[in-house]
């Protein structure tokens, strides 16, 4: 049975293999994803991590496409799917995280455009009976495509506000774009994954000192 990198690829056995052959088979579904919506759609579009062929782009596929909102909560897509928002969000949320995991100060216009996305969906309050009691709930007066486009960036302020930005990374083989939040105790990951891009750079390395 063949192991699967992060983004849902078959990892080749040896490095040999990898720097021979392009890798041109991907799941439209990650293996890995994060416990954050907006590093998914972030990683919707990312690199070979040999650095061969053209970036993949799951944002065109319905079922990553339906993966996602499955994600986000929505069993059915949304009749109003424009393509063209998700990229641009993507693109402006990519801006804006590794900015901030770089540790530069994000901007008024920054805080404007997330401010922008997430304000176009409104919200009300509910009332409902737990086991702990009564409580209060916010939920999307419409579920639909602004509401989506909402929720990841919500999930991005989430982020910006409570996360640690020297633990949002992008992997360390210089051909992989993949971003990850570390979540080990001392921040030591560096990879997106063990195999193959951790092993790849690796023996790079090994070779380079003989």
């Amino acid at each position: 049975m063949r192991s699967l990198g992060c983004r849902g690829e078959p990892v080749a056995g040896r490095f040999e293999a990898w720097s021979r052959m392009p890798n041109t088979t991907h799941s439209s579904i990650p293996s890995h994803p994060s416990e954050r919506s907006c590093i998914d759609l972030v990683n919707s579009s990312f690199t070979d991590y040999l650095g061969l062929g053209e970036p993949v782009d799951r944002v065109n596929s319905r079922e990553w496409r339906r993966w996602f909102f499955r994600r986000l909560g929505l069993h059915r897509l949304p009749c109003d799917v424009a393509i063209e928002d998700l990229v641009a969000l993507r693109r402006d949320l990519r801006h804006i995280l590794e900015k901030w995991s770089g540790g530069t100060e994000l901007s008024a216009r920054d805080a404007q455009l997330l401010d922008r996305r997430v304000r176009q969906a409104p919200l009300r309050q509910r009332v409902t009976s737990t086991r702990f009691g009564i409580e209060t709930l916010h939920e999307p007066v419409h579920e639909d495509w602004t509401w989506v486009l909402a929720t990841v960036t919500a999930s991005a302020v989430d982020l910006l506000s409570a996360g640690d930005h020297k633990r949002l990374k992008t992997c360390s083989n210089p051909e992989c774009s993949w971003m990850f939040y570390d979540n080990t105790i001392n921040r030591s990951k560096q990879f997106c994954s063990t195999s193959p891009c951790g092993s790849l750079v690796r023996v790079r390395r090994f070779r380079e000192r003989d």
